[in-house]
C-alpha cells in the first residue's frame, strides 16, 4: 500500500504549476493518490494543473485517485484530471498484429506510459537512472508473465 499526497499552494499572482503524477501497480499492490491545488485569494491570474494517471497491471492490484481544488481567487486557470485502468487491450492487439509478442507489447506500452514523465526530467543522470529503474522493474514483470 502506497499513499501519495501532493500540494500545489499558490499564494501570489501570476504563479504557475503543472503536476504530472503517474504510477503502476501489480499483484496485491494498492496505491492512493490525493492531490490538492490551493489558490489563495492573492493568487490572481494563477495557472495550475494536476494530472494523475495509473496503470493496473494485474488482477488484485488497485489504485485510487482523489484530485482536489480549493479556489479562493478570481481570474485563474485551474484544472485536474485522473485515470485508473489496465493496459489498453486494443493497443496490445494492434502491436501483436504487427508481430510483436504480447509480453513485449505490454512492456512497450508501459514504457511509453512513463515516457511523458521522463521527458520532463531535465537532469540527464536522474532521467537515465529513472529509465533504468523502470526497465529493470519491467524485466522482473516479464519474467513473472505480467508485462
Amino acid at each position: 500500500m502506497l499513499d501519495f499526497r501532493t500540494l500545489q499552494d499558490h499564494d501570489a499572482p501570476n504563479t504557475r504549476s503543472d503536476l504530472l503524477f503517474k504510477g503502476a501497480v501489480e499483484d496485491q499492490a494498492h496505491s492512493v493518490y490525493s492531490g490538492l491545488i490551493r489558490l489563495r485569494p492573492t493568487a490572481r491570474k494563477a495557472n495550475a494543473s494536476q494530472t494523475n494517471r495509473n496503470l493496473v497491471l494485474t488482477e488484485g492490484a488497485g489504485a485510487e485517485s482523489i484530485p482536489n481544488l480549493e479556489i479562493e481567487a478570481n481570474d485563474v486557470r485551474c484544472g485536474h484530471a485522473a485515470s485508473v485502468g489496465p493496459v489498453d487491450e486494443e493497443t496490445v492487439f494492434y502491436l501483436e498484429s504487427r508481430g510483436i509478442p504480447r509480453a513485449e507489447a505490454e512492456r512497450l506500452i508501459v514504457t511509453g506510459f512513463f515516457q511523458e514523465v521522463l521527458d520532463r526530467v531535465r537532469l540527464d543522470e536522474v532521467r537515465q537512472n529513472a529509465e533504468l529503474a523502470i526497465q529493470e522493474e519491467l524485466a522482473e514483470l516479464s519474467t513473472a508473465g505480467v508485462a
